[in-house]
């Protein structure tokens, strides 16, 4: 597969097959057209170059180990119904990103901010005729990606880069999908004109995000949590945000502040 270095969007990296198979360790490098080098560790390939960097506070714990451990096994599974007030599991979760998205063999899938890459292992392991790619800024989290990765024996790409500026060139998408990154984002237009330009034309792009509050209590709690970073939208705002960026809505659908939308 090929990527768009980091350091000169003219210049190009090839990203070996042998990085998807994380079964098998692999360390090195990859080399850009004009010999910059960048690191694969333990499968992880590494396109930042501060690789404790973070976008705002709130991603700041994404970067501590203990978070990608807990992450998925605690706070992922219960989020939702926590937030939503409604019943809603994990792999009903995981089936409307299936029913949403249909992947099919040949298709090549994107998971930005991708944490533990939930959406990711999901999308893949459906589809194993796809190429799969997961994509964070959190060297630990990619960690622990592989890991369940691993365990579940599916293959994947894990790139630590930073979603403002996606490594690869226009049109490389048919499914891109992403799960709550674009509430911790310091520039979500900015983010969104990027999954607008790796995406293909008739792609899909399955977004997972919080609304505002409509209720005291909760505006107080995002209130406070804003001044971490945090981000949130109306339901009106956001339908102006993804238009904004080129998108078109095709459906959008809400639990509570919590909002399930399908763009293309």
């Amino acid at each position: 597969m090929e990527l768009r270095a980091p350091h000169n969007k003219c210049l190009s990296l090839e990203l070996p097959a042998e990085a998807a198979q994380l079964r098998a360790p692999l360390n090195g490098s990859i080399y850009a057209e004009d010999e910059q080098p960048f690191s694969i560790k333990h499968n992880i390939v590494q396109l930042v170059e501060n690789k404790q960097s973070f976008d705002t506070l709130a991603q700041l714990s994404n970067h501590i180990s203990v978070t990608a451990q807990l992450y998925e096994a605690l706070w992922r599974r219960r989020s939702i119904s926590l937030l939503s007030g409604e019943d809603f599991s994990l792999n009903e979760e995981k089936k409307l990103l299936l029913d949403w998205t249909r992947p099919s063999s040949g298709e090549t899938i994107l998971d930005v901010g991708c944490s533990t890459a939930l959406y990711a292992r999901t999308l893949q392991d459906f589809e194993l005729g796809t190429q799969t790619v997961a994509l964070d800024l959190s060297y630990p989290m990619l960690k622990k990606a592989r890991e369940k990765a691993v365990n579940e024996k599916i293959d994947l790409f894990l790139l630590q880069a930073d979603a403002r500026q996606i490594p690869f060139f226009n049109d490389t998408f048919d499914i891109v999908a992403m799960g709550g990154t674009l509430n911790e984002v310091s520039n979500a237009a900015q983010v969104l004109t990027e999954i607008r330009r790796v995406l293909r034309i008739n792609g899909r792009f399955f977004i997972m995000f919080l609304l505002k509050s409509t209720n005291w209590l909760g505006r107080v709690a995002q209130e406070s949590s804003s001044l971490a970073g945090l981000h949130f939208w109306t339901y009106k705002e956001s339908k102006k945000m993804f238009k904004g960026a080129g998108f078109t809505i095709n459906r959008i659908e809400t639990k509570g502040i919590v909002a399930f939308a399908l763009l293309s």
